[in-house]
């Protein structure tokens, strides 16, 4: 990971993206293998250090309170410490909004003088009844972020193409090795080499979907998984809702993702259950 990804990845958490920095950014979430772990990294790594200085901060306020109770005790201390104590109660309400804003930009930024109301000159000004505020419009959740979460390409031990020695690949074991080394659009170029026969296995065709979602084309797989489903012939066929939810959500889909989610989540049989049922928490 370069300097300047680390940079972009800062500059994310800080609100500091333009529109254009935005969207290459999420882009790279969906198509960046080695930048979505590396965004992810820095996500926990946040997280880590504002438990940790909420814990260090309230354990010593805890420590600076026992001492104050121990010396007020002591004769000709319990002025002084009383000064102390509320000197000690300032810093950490000030530690604590310090904290809050520098870590939401959107705090910091000064109030604007509206330069442009007019003055009036009215002894008593005229009392207007308040104006009706409208209710905030409800926080939608990042979709692509999400889904940039939660998508892995699948992969099982079945999926190792078979070794012929020296001899030179076929072009099914070709696409299997590029997809499972993660080279997935060169996987999809290599399918479209494959013969006729091998373009209509559902199992070849499942891999395929997964090779369009990691390259961002959710449309495209959606409706390869949405046939491979109506077939039910592939050995696949207990993760293919699952994928299938995936593909809608990136294509903005999100109540048809949800309803598959709700499907998948209610099957006790299916192995993608829990993913389903944290999916969903992550939707609301």
């Amino acid at each position: 990971m370069e300097d300047q990804d680390h940079e972009l990845i800062e500059r994310y958490h800080r609100n500091a993206l333009n529109a254009v920095e935005l969207a290459e950014f999420r882009r790279r979430l969906a198509d960046d293998t080695a930048f979505r772990e590396a965004v992810q990294l820095h996500e926990d790594a946040l997280e880590a250090v504002r438990l940790e200085g909420a814990a260090m901060l309230r354990a010593r306020l805890a420590a600076k309170g026992r001492e104050l109770d121990a010396d007020m005790d002591k004769p000709g201390n319990r002025r002084l410490w009383r000064g102390v104590g509320a000197l000690v109660v300032l810093l950490g309400v000030w530690a604590v909004w310090w904290w809050v804003t520098s870590n939401n930009p959107a705090a910091q930024a000064p109030a604007i003088e509206n330069r442009n109301t007019p003055v009036t000159t009215d002894t008593v000004p005229a009392v207007s009844p308040p104006e009706k505020q409208p209710d905030p419009a409800p926080k939608t959740p990042d979709r692509q972020r999400i889904f940039a979460a939660q998508f892995r390409p699948y992969k099982d031990p079945s999926l190792e193409p078979a070794r012929r020695g020296e001899a030179e690949q076929s072009p099914s074991d070709r696409f299997l090795q590029l997809y499972r080394d993660g080279d997935y659009r060169e996987a999809l170029a290599a399918f479209d080499s494959l013969g006729a026969s091998a373009k209509n296995n559902d199992n070849l065709l499942f891999l395929k979907a997964n090779c369009l979602l990691a390259t961002g084309k959710s449309v495209a797989a959606g409706d390869l998984l949405e046939n491979i489903l109506r077939n039910d012939n592939s050995r696949f066929s207990a993760q293919i809702g699952w994928y299938l939810a995936l593909s809608r959500l990136h294509a903005g889909r999100t109540k048809e993702a949800e309803s598959l989610l709700r499907r998948i989540s209610a099957d006790p049989g299916s192995p993608r259950r829990a993913d389903a049922e944290r999916l969903l928490q992550d939707l609301k």
